[in-house]
């Protein structure tokens, strides 16, 4: 192509000519020298671009660390089983007065929204993984002291006191066998202290007063037999007694009485004329003296 024809090449957008282009790149040097580093080079030992950008990293890095100092102070997590425990109680009352109003607000569930609210409040806890001493175990639990009252039986279940939401016993799988975890005193079953370290419990199984159904003989099975396994072994067993807080409200509250061994165990006939099993369980001496 000869020198006279290249103006005639199509061109995609501007030219700019040799003097423009001067002009432009001395406008980015005198925008260059006039922009200041993060970082100056006096402040570091060396003026070398490697060395600023280091100083510039370790100065970074001091307001992360110092921030995180900050966090850590304020927010600490909680390591303590009794503080663990006290969270997850307060946590759980407030998901259950959100529930009950939720629930009440529902004409399906006007009825009987208290119930569902305890079940759906604790549902709720458990899927945040807010539940405390989910292992089951034998004993004492982290957390939980003779005498700490619970305002409704769902509570026992998130702190890990009592993993049933109806059952009165639980229990856990040891060494292939059942053995009994803990039990829940109530006025469901015909249980009755026959003094202040002394439990008469009934066991479970054929009572019309725990549900719709006919009477009939209990059998040696489910927490029947765990209690049984626990006498045999002689392990302890946590023991919550049921109380009404007055006698206008009639709500039922819980307070947990401590461990207590399984000395003896009869079947005799009940109230509905069937065959009951009668666990005698005696209070561990050394614990602290309960008073409701």
């Amino acid at each position: 192509m000869c020198a006279k024809d290249m103006h005639k090449v199509p061109s995609f957008g501007q030219s700019v000519s040799a003097a423009s282009n001067i002009s432009v790149f001395a406008k980015k040097r005198k925008y260059m020298e006039e922009c200041k580093p993060l970082v100056s080079v006096e402040k570091c030992s060396d003026t070398s671009k490697r060395t600023s950008k280091s100083c510039t990293y370790k100065q970074n890095e001091d307001v992360v660390n110092q921030k995180r100092r900050v966090c850590s102070t304020y927010f600490k997590p909680i390591d303590s089983p009794r503080k663990k425990v006290e969270a997850a109680l307060n946590l759980f009352r407030e998901l259950l007065s959100k529930r009950k109003r939720e629930l009440k607000s529902k004409s399906e569930f006007k009825s009987g929204a208290t119930n569902t609210a305890y079940r759906a409040a604790a549902m709720d806890l458990r899927w945040e993984r807010k539940w405390v001493n989910e292992d089951k175990r034998i004993g004492s639990v982290p957390g939980i002291e003779v005498g700490d009252k619970f305002e409704c039986s769902t509570e026992l279940n998130v702190i890990g006191l009592h993993r049933q939401f109806q059952n009165g016993i639980d229990f856990m799988m040891k060494d292939g066998e059942k053995l009994a975890t803990s039990i829940v005193a109530s006025g469901r079953y015909a249980n009755h202290m026959i003094s202040s370290e002394v439990l008469v419990y009934s066991g479970q199984g054929g009572n019309p007063r725990a549900g719709r159904i006919e009477p009939k003989d209990q059998k040696l099975e489910r927490g029947n037999l765990a209690l049984m396994n626990s006498m045999e072994a002689g392990t302890p067993v946590r023991v919550i007694r049921g109380f009404e807080d007055s006698e206008a409200s009639k709500n039922m509250r819980y307070i947990y009485d401590g461990l207590y061994d399984v000395d003896k165990v009869t079947q005799e006939r009940g109230e509905f004329g069937k065959l009951v099993f009668k666990f005698v369980l005696t209070r561990i001496p050394g614990q602290p003296k309960l008073s409701i």
